[in-house]
């Protein structure tokens, strides 16, 4: 059965003992932990994500990481057990508000959490409604595995995006000339994406080794 974009299945889940709706803890947290930091549209349940100029940004990326941090880090029971997470330790150091490398580490988070809305509001196919908690859960999800995967996935898309331009370039009789233009921009855009990849694995000294590789 088709769905509009954006269709959300609510789901309920347990807080403080009572049983909320996802979508209404949603707005709940936006509200004790995103407005603080970004006043404006800061309820991420009906934020236009699709519009770059709402990108989660850094200091977003910083209250939801000093959630999970907190979760991570205090011994005492909290809402959601992380502690038997992959590779914890190196998570709990890339989200560390102290690490030398934060500024870039928060970047890069900033980055993951939009990557990963694509599992919310902004697809036909919704899990999440949005939340920052649960964008969270799945962008360190692929961190666990590899803490270079988003500067990775950048260089991918990136490479992915040349090779249809060239089978576009290839196949098109006519247009060429505005389709070589976006192959320029987009061997830019793999540059950056190279740069990125370096810097992150210069950044990489204050995170320790994982201690779980592979599947």
């Amino acid at each position: 059965m088709g769905t509009k974009s954006g269709a959300y299945q609510d789901v309920y889940i347990k807080r403080d003992d009572k049983i909320v709706s996802l979508k209404n803890d949603v707005t709940d947290f936006c509200e004790k932990y995103i407005k603080p930091v970004h006043p404006e549209n800061w309820d991420w349940s009906v934020r236009d994500f699709e519009n770059p100029e709402n990108d989660p940004t850094i200091d977003e990326a910083r209250a939801i990481a000093a959630v999970v941090y907190r979760d991570l880090s205090e011994d005492k029971d909290t809402d959601v057990d992380l502690s038997t997470m992959d590779n914890v330790e190196a998570i709990k150091a890339y989200l560390n508000p102290k690490s030398k490398h934060e500024r870039f580490n928060m970047e890069e988070f900033a980055f993951a959490l939009k990557v990963e809305l694509e599992h919310g509001r902004v697809r036909d196919v919704n899990v999440t409604n949005n939340h920052p908690f649960l964008t969270a859960m799945i962008a360190l999800a692929h961190m666990t595995e590899s803490l270079t995967y988003y500067k990775r996935l950048a260089v991918m898309e990136a490479q992915g995006e040349i090779f249809e331009i060239m089978r576009k370039i290839e196949s098109s009789e006519t247009g060429k000339e505005e389709w070589y233009k976006e192959l320029g921009k987009a061997e830019i855009e793999l540059t950056e994406a190279r740069l990125g990849l370096a810097e992150r694995l210069e950044r990489m000294d204050d995170i320790p080794t994982l201690t779980k590789i592979g599947d």
